[in-house]
């Protein structure tokens, strides 16, 4: 790929810290509407259980619903920023989000809850969906640096999931009945705290034009097992992410050794992209996926066989690493495998089928775990789904030839992928 004298120079030059500066803060979005409003729910929902006399099949309902959120949110996330603007649909998605979660404290029961989780699954869509449009706008000027650009906004859910392990496990140390309500009041103010850079003028005048040109629908059916296999994926995460705190205090885990090890899961999620980021780079088809899917599921099967806290924090580890990088891995091969103006449409028809998985992994592993008659048998079962995702990514073969050339992965040049981001 050629490039002029110009462009070469341009590239050369170290980039500024604004768009770095402008993409963090935009990260605070996502970190509240999935890192804290989606996932700070298996930190409250054992006393939530507890208080309300919850099965576990009730239990997983709110955050099916919160699943359900997402879904209908990624749905309708292109055509909402194309009405109001991509910057204006992140900033709502994080202020709904941290209105829901704050007004958790206030639920009645599973209905007014659900609702609730509802709306902060629409609300975390948008965050996220708007955000990597705003974030692609910014990377277009942030020279060497575009891929680490792009790649801070998914910090953002883990760095969420931090800062939840921080709050909620200290407002839940009383012990009282009514101490979940604290929580979810506390996890409101972080969450309202953490949008604040938002409202700083330069972080709106970074986002720059972030109009697209009308894209194509993606070839579905050739990605048929690699849509299969994240729709699997989703349902087989999202049990260990709503049920494993349980499990963990079903042992004996204090309020401490749940924050370490909720916080674990967000320390090894930030690490993710520069741990895999050229080995993602370099397989191809649905290998990518797979092999951080079976990482995903070792970091599942841990608990189950190895007992005490310490295989629990190892637990924690492997499966936030594996599963932020499987996430990573469906866009890079999307990226690898279509050309540019399908994009859009692939990653699209990726977070939908997640999303579905997303919805009714929680029921369904509540159902299991019921029949079962404890969270081992739940857990177990959704390790098994996520061995099967597993397979199904490793079966996913690239797509062949494309009209242009393919997209590079993080770890290729980044004056490369540049130069391809704007030809499209």
């Amino acid at each position: 790929m050629s490039r002029s004298a110009a462009p070469e120079s341009s590239s050369s030059q170290p980039a500024s810290r604004g768009p770095l500066l402008a993409v963090m803060a935009i990260a605070m979005a996502p970190a509240v509407g999935l890192g804290v409003a989606r996932f700070a729910y298996a930190l409250v929902l054992p006393d939530m259980q507890a208080d309300f006399g919850w099965s576990y099949a009730e239990a997983g309902f709110p955050n099916a619903m919160n699943a359900f959120g997402y879904f209908v949110g990624a749905a309708a996330a292109g055509r909402a920023a194309g009405v109001i603007g991509s910057f204006r649909l992140l900033a709502l998605g994080g202020v709904v989000a941290a209105l829901t979660t704050a007004l958790s404290a206030v639920s009645v029961g599973l209905v007014s809850l659900s609702v609730l989780r509802f709306v902060a699954g629409v609300a975390g869509a948008f965050a996220l969906v708007a955000g990597g449009a705003v974030a692609i706008a910014i990377s277009e000027r942030a020279g060497r640096r575009a891929s680490l650009v792009v790649s801070l906004l998914y910090a953002g859910p883990p760095f969420g999931i931090i800062v939840s392990s921080a709050v909620a496990p200290l407002a839940l140390a009383g012990g009282e009945p009514w101490s979940w309500r604290v929580a979810w009041g506390a996890l409101g103010l972080a969450s309202a705290l953490l949008l604040i850079p938002l409202a700083a003028p330069s972080v709106r005048k970074a986002e720059g034009d972030d109009s697209r040109a009308a894209g194509r629908p993606a070839p579905l059916r050739p990605m048929a097992l690699i849509l299969a296999a994240y729709c699997v994926f989703g349902a087989g995460y999202i049990t260990y992410m709503t049920f494993m705190i349980a499990f963990l205090r079903q042992g004996g885990a204090g309020t401490a050794q749940e924050a370490e090890f909720w916080c674990a899961i967000g320390l090894a999620g930030l690490a993710a992209p520069w741990l895999w980021a050229r080995t993602l780079g370099r397989l191809k088809g649905g290998w990518g996926m797979g092999v951080a899917t079976l990482v995903t599921t070792l970091g599942a099967v841990l608990p189950l066989f190895a007992g005490g806290f310490a295989a629990e924090i190892l637990s924690g580890v492997v499966f936030g690493n594996g599963m932020f990088a499987a996430t990573a891995a469906t866009t890079i091969f999307v990226r690898r495998n279509l050309a540019p103006a399908a994009w859009a449409s692939g990653v699209g028809a990726m977070t939908v089928s997640f999303s579905l998985g997303q919805t009714v992994g929680p029921v369904l592993t509540g159902l299991v775990t019921d029949w079962f008659g404890g969270l081992t048998g739940g857990l177990a079962f959704g390790a098994a789904l996520l061995a099967l995702a597993a397979i199904l990514a490793l079966c996913q073969r690239d797509l062949g030839a494309i009209e242009v050339a393919p997209a590079p992965s993080m770890a290729d040049d980044p004056a490369a992928e540049r130069t391809l981001s704007r030809s499209a």
